[in-house]
């Protein structure tokens, strides 16, 4: 395919870029006909891949938010992000692996408006290096990029790293979308990690943090794209030497478990695996529609006031004259009577869960749906990040955790 670089901005389709010349250039990149040569090969096939579904997604996310005039009338004014990120609409997190940095070249090629920010966790040596190259190789493509340093607390250490990155991406972004990079063979392992802790689940290609807007426009193609698209822009993406440790259950699952049903099927498990996590997010999708009332009482609060040492049912005590103190802010929570029969509160307590930084497991939502159906006054259930879940007047409300640490529930969480 032949491509000039127009992109999502001016409504040119690949289709019709296809047809545009490229022309061969000097060597300082400039083509005869005085425009810029693009930085990606004439034939690039695994990058096409990569482009394609970011437009895709970037395009699907416009029709569900109401398009470019949606953001505008939302972001318009934001001088100040203006003058830093450039008029960025979207925040792309890039680690230096084939996977982000594939995503970032498609945006720049496809023209997206985006600031790229990587996240140095600190858990390696030279780890802000490699920042520090992700956001210097995608300045080379015309895109601005920041590194952004975090402190990791809490176990496992997945969950709690991704914790940490999320919430500062979050705090960047505001309610610009935050691009991810998983692709399908992220999505396979989801869905194993998940049967394994009782609970099937899958990644959406839009989601909520906290609050903030997650776009993963790569769950529709594999790592051979990305991991190709690199090679075929000549890139030098950075393994993770995590990503060979099998220590963590999800390097266990890709160099151990995949393999082996491969073998076991004689073909490509992989692929049936994210056909049925997207069938399992379609459910999902679906299921949530049953419960618009939810939806108003999920709405993101700043986490709360001091927990409660007893997650108790109203008082039975006379009413007692209103106080003139300041109102205390009052914690994230759920409406008991709303959540529905367990198949709709499951997937209402876990979508609350993740909204605001928690960590979800069967364990966790078996109590849960106990605080509902079986409630006898017990005590509050830790679901990871600081956080516990207790039942208050008739809520399900989430407080700071009164073990003073982050323990974990009995099963690992997602």
């Amino acid at each position: 395919m032949r491509d000039d670089g127009t992109g999502l901005d001016d409504g040119t389709g690949l289709d019709d870029r296809a047809r545009l010349d490229n022309a061969t250039g000097s060597d300082d990149g400039t083509r005869l006909d005085g425009r810029v040569a693009p930085f990606w090969p004439r034939r690039s096939p695994h990058f096409l891949q990569v482009r394609t579904a970011l437009r895709g997604a970037v395009q699907r996310w416009r029709d569900e938010h109401g398009g470019n005039k949606h953001w505008a009338d939302k972001h318009g004014t934001d001088e100040r992000w203006a003058e830093e990120h450039g008029g960025a609409k979207f925040v792309i997190a890039v680690s230096g692996g084939p996977d982000s940095l594939a995503l970032a070249a498609a945006a720049a090629a496809e023209k997206l408006p985006a600031h790229v920010v990587s996240i140095d966790h600190g858990l390696q040596d030279g780890s802000r290096a490699v920042s520090e190259g992700a956001i210097g190789q995608v300045g080379q493509w015309g895109l601005s990029g920041q590194v952004i340093s975090v402190r990791v607390v809490g176990e496992p250490l997945e969950a709690a790293a991704r914790h940490a990155r999320y919430q500062a991406l979050g705090d960047l972004a505001g309610d610009r979308p935050i691009l991810l990079a998983h692709t399908g063979d992220d999505q396979a392992e989801t869905l194993l990690l998940g049967l394994l802790r009782g609970k099937a689940s899958a990644m959406g290609e839009v989601s909520d943090y906290q609050g903030h807007t997650l776009l993963r426009p790569l769950l529709g193609i594999r790592r051979a794209h990305t991991v190709g698209a690199c090679r075929e822009l000549g890139v030098a993406a950075w393994n993770d030497p995590h990503n060979t440790d099998e220590a963590f259950r999800r390097v266990a699952i890709r160099r151990q478990v995949l393999p082996l049903l491969d073998q076991i099927i004689g073909g490509d498990a992989t692929a049936p695996l994210v056909r049925a996590a997207e069938l399992l997010r379609e459910d999902d999708d679906y299921l949530h529609t049953l419960t618009p009332k939810l939806e108003r009482s999920t709405a993101a609060t700043e986490q709360c006031t001091e927990p409660a040492t007893q997650p108790a049912e109203p008082s039975t005590q006379p009413a007692t004259k209103p106080s003139t103190e300041p109102a205390t802010q009052q914690p994230p929570a759920l409406e008991i009577a709303e959540l529905g029969p367990p198949p709709l509160a499951r997937r209402a307590i876990a979508k609350f869960l993740q909204q605001h930084g928690a960590r979800v497991s069967a364990s966790t939502l078996e109590a849960s749906i106990a605080f509902i159906h079986d409630w006898h006054g017990q005590g509050a259930v830790s679901v990871g990040n600081g956080l516990e879940l207790a039942r208050q007047a008739g809520k399900l409300v989430l407080l700071h955790s009164s073990l003073g640490d982050d323990s974990q529930p009995s099963a690992s969480s997602t």
